[in-house]
């Protein structure tokens, strides 16, 4: 099914000329219902055209075998003006409003090390890239590493499925929006599935109405991965303006409630078991599986994602063993992940 809704969407997704002739969509609280079509985006021939060549002109892209290099390509709109223009018309469109996220399709006839940059250039055009991790890296890989959560591995480095989160977890102030780009997908699973926030907030309003105060409580977060160790309070939930604004990973802090010596009482952790049994709820959940080159783009601060299990093709190596080898090897479902402030 996932398939059949991807090639419709490759028919009928939103181009630059929708999104410029379209009345705006209502910010609605969309449910496993939701037309793809709504969230995603092509760009447009002269924006690929204008892409193509910026990334051929591009020296660290010949012979690419570390990533972090992908970092030293300058992003300037003013180098790539279509592009840019239509990022943000993009992101204005689907991202700050309508569905809270976007689907975008990658550009066609990019190498593999070219497509690599093209989430940098996104990220960098929206606005300033965030640091992900203790080394300082922006650009940063996901993939299977053999670790689990439950003996403290992050979650992007397992090949767990579930969790339903938001990414602004390792940050006190959050950030606006992050993006996941698919460099390979796994042999098996691996799918994308996506909640809308203010549906789920809905759900809790009429299941477990009690839950919301509790939720609005400040708990116990580490900066996991940026700075180990540290700790701040935020609540799971606020309300700004009347809308509800998301911060949860809970095994993450479950992790820092134990690392600080205090306990979640039990009006918590009936509280955090109620917001999961919304999230795990089929019929809230929006799935995809994004192929190569597919970039999603969300508002962090009102989608939840997460993704079902997976499982990588025998003998698969991560990405740089990929790009140094001299014959060809299968590569283990991989994604690069960007942290942005607008």
């Amino acid at each position: 099914m996932i398939l059949a809704l991807h090639k419709l969407a490759r028919c009928r997704c939103l181009s630059i000329a929708s999104l410029t002739t379209t009345a705006t969509d209502p910010a609605d609280a969309w449910d496993a219902t939701l037309d793809p079509t709504r969230a995603f985006f092509s760009f447009s021939e002269k924006a690929a055209a204008e892409l193509a060549t910026f990334l051929a002109a591009q020296p660290v892209l010949d012979g690419l075998t570390e990533v972090r290099a992908v970092e030293f390509i300058p992003a300037r709109a003013g180098d790539l003006p279509a592009f840019a223009a239509e990022a943000r018309a993009m992101v204005d469109r689907l991202v700050l409003a309508g569905p809270r996220f976007a689907v975008a399709h990658p550009t066609p006839g990019l190498s593999l090390q070219q497509q690599l940059a093209v989430p940098w250039l996104l990220a960098n055009l929206l606005g300033d890239t965030l640091v992900q991790n203790e080394t300082g890296d922006r650009f940063y890989i996901i993939t299977d590493r053999g670790g689990r959560m439950e003996e403290g591995a992050r979650y992007s480095q397992t090949r767990q499925g579930g969790s339903f989160h938001t990414d602004g977890v390792n940050l006190k102030e959050g950030y606006d929006y992050f993006l996941l780009s698919c460099i390979a997908p796994a042999a098996h699973g691996g799918e994308s599935v996506l909640l809308n926030g203010s549906a789920v907030h809905h759900a809790l309003q009429h299941r477990a109405p009690e839950a919301l105060p509790i939720l609005q409580r400040d708990f116990v977060w580490e900066y996991k991965g940026i700075q180990s160790g540290r700790y701040y309070h935020e609540p799971i939930l606020k309300m700004v303006d009347g809308q509800p604004r998301w911060r949860y990973l809970r095994d993450y802090l479950e992790e820092a409630a134990r690392q600080q010596d205090a306990p979640l009482d039990a009006g918590a952790v009936t509280a955090m078991d109620q917001l999961d049994a919304v999230l795990d709820d089929a019929a809230l959940q929006f799935r995809h599986t994004l192929h190569a080159g597919e970039t999603v783009i969300i508002n962090d601060r009102q989608i939840f994602h997460g993704r079902t299990p997976f499982e990588d093709h025998p003998g698969a190596v991560d990405l740089e063993c990929h790009l140094a080898a001299t014959s060809e090897t299968p590569l283990k479902r991989t994604y690069s992940r960007f942290w942005v402030n607008a």
